[in-house]
């Protein structure tokens, strides 16, 4: 599949999330008091559209623009951090207004947390790499061609839900190991 580098951005377009979304919480605690049940309904809220982007449109609507970092998981590939923050401004507002706060905080929170998943995921020399095999183990799965399953980042969740979870694949059987089963059969009659 050819690839597209409709969103390859620049490094300040793709680091700027991590500094804009700690403001944008910071701002939401500021704003109104934290209601526990709805940072959790946030965070999971979060993690179903994760995975809905990751599998319905990044697989198959911007399947080209994405296949880019599946080439190329360092290159600095994503939606525009000038995108995202203009979308969580105007969904912080709309969360203000309708008492929903905490459930912004919630799912800003998780979105955090999926974008230093992903980018620690693919950079072993990070120091908190190692906190997260078997999410590193899934990724690496979904990462493989051919293999289009496994496609909550932060949460295996989704995946287990709608059976798009894969653990670790059968193991191949080589023609060598193939041939001696066939032997030890014939001999076994």
């Amino acid at each position: 599949m050819a690839a597209s580098n409709k969103w390859l951005m620049s490094s300040a377009a793709y680091y700027l999330d991590f500094f804009t979304i700690p403001l944008f919480i910071g701002l939401a605690l500021w704003l109104a008091p934290l209601a526990p049940w709805q940072l959790l309904a946030g965070l999971l809220a979060w993690t179903l559209v994760e995975y809905s982007a990751h599998r319905f449109l990044f697989h198959s609507l911007y399947r080209r623009e994405h296949w880019t970092h599946h080439i190329d998981v360092l290159a600095y590939i994503g939606v525009s951090s000038w995108k995202t923050s203009s979308t969580f401004a105007a969904l912080l507002l709309l969360a203000w207004y309708t008492g929903l706060t905490s459930v912004f905080i919630g799912a800003v929170t998780g979105y955090f947390y999926y974008i230093s998943v992903h980018y620690v995921m693919h950079r072993p020399e990070h120091w908190a790499y190692r906190y997260i095999p078997g999410l590193v183990a899934n990724h690496d799965l979904h990462h493989r061609q051919g293999i289009e399953k496994n496609f909550g980042v932060s949460s295996p969740l989704w995946d287990y839900v709608f059976r798009t979870f894969i653990g670790k694949p059968a193991r191949v059987e080589t023609a060598s190991e193939s041939h001696v089963a066939v032997i030890n059969q014939t001999e076994g009659t």
